[in-house]
Parts: C-alpha cells; sequence; structure tokens
C-alpha cells in the first residue's frame, strides 16, 4: 500500500488516503470459523474493493500510526495504523484524534456533568481533563484499526 505521508510527531505519523489506496480483494461467498481449515477455493464469489467497505468520506479520511500504549485495551497496539474520519461528530465513547496544546493523541471521548475527559484505555495512563484554557480540538473519529496479526 502506498500512502502519501504528512507529518510526523512523537506520537503519531499521518498519512493521506489516496484514491485507490485499496484494490479489489477477492472474497469468500460465505463466513468462515475459526476452527479446523478447509480448501475454500471454490467459493470465491465476488472482488471486494476495501475502499468503499472502510471509507465512508474519502476527502474527509486519512490514516495515523499510532504510536506508544496508551490505548492497548481498547485493541489499538503501537504501530497499528487507523484511519481516522474528519466528517464525523464525536459522540460519548468516541475515540478520537485529538490535538491539545499542540500535541496529538488518540484517546476515548467521555462527557460527564458538563465536563469533558479524554480517556486512556490503560490503566497506567491518567485521564486528561479538557479545560477552557487549553488549545483542544478533535481532529476526527477512528473508524478502524489495521493490525499487523504476526
Amino acid at each position: 500500500m502506498k500512502l502519501k505521508h504528512l507529518k510526523h510527531t512523537d506520537v503519531s505519523d499521518i498519512f493521506s488516503v489516496e484514491k485507490n489506496v485499496f484494490t479489489d480483494i477477492p472474497m469468500f461467498a460465505d463466513s468462515v470459523q475459526a476452527g479446523f481449515p478447509s480448501p475454500a477455493e471454490d467459493y470465491i464469489d465476488l472482488d471486494l474493493n476495501l475502499q468503499d467497505h472502510l471509507i465512508q468520506n474519502p476527502s474527509a479520511t486519512f490514516f495515523v500510526r499510532a504510536i506508544g500504549e496508551s490505548m492497548k485495551d481498547a485493541g489499538i497496539q503501537s504501530g497499528d495504523i487507523m484511519l481516522v474520519d474528519k466528517s464525523l461528530t464525536p459522540k460519548n465513547r468516541s475515540i478520537v484524534l485529538a490535538v491539545i496544546d499542540g500535541e496529538f493523541t488518540v484517546k476515548r471521548v467521555n462527557v460527564s456533568e458538563k465536563e469533558l475527559y479524554l480517556v486512556p484505555e490503560n490503566e497506567n495512563s491518567s485521564p486528561i481533563k479538557i479545560t477552557e484554557e487549553m488549545d483542544f480540538q478533535v481532529w476526527g473519529i477512528v473508524t478502524y484499526i489495521i493490525h499487523k496479526s504476526l
């Protein structure tokens, strides 16, 4: 996959989504159980375009590589690539890419009694209370995580 690199920080690398970044990939017509493997080549039915499946708003979507362990319990490991959609509105419990005082972070939004927190998914990290004094902006909602399995 060829990506256009936009920015590097201590906590992330940001890439743009180029048109046709995902090509059509053969997809099996049936689901497969995660048990004993069986030959399934005869069941290839159609091509799956991952761009059509994963990206709702191509002009507002970009990739970000996660660095660090603050979201590991949400399934986001250091080195994973996240798809972020800028056109979506954050909701309570959404995972967002945010900028706080010029620093990028990925955290879960938690709205509680008129207070806004960005909450990590790692017990060794602390929530961040967003105050009026902070320069805070949500850049987008994390919609998918690409995790390389070993």
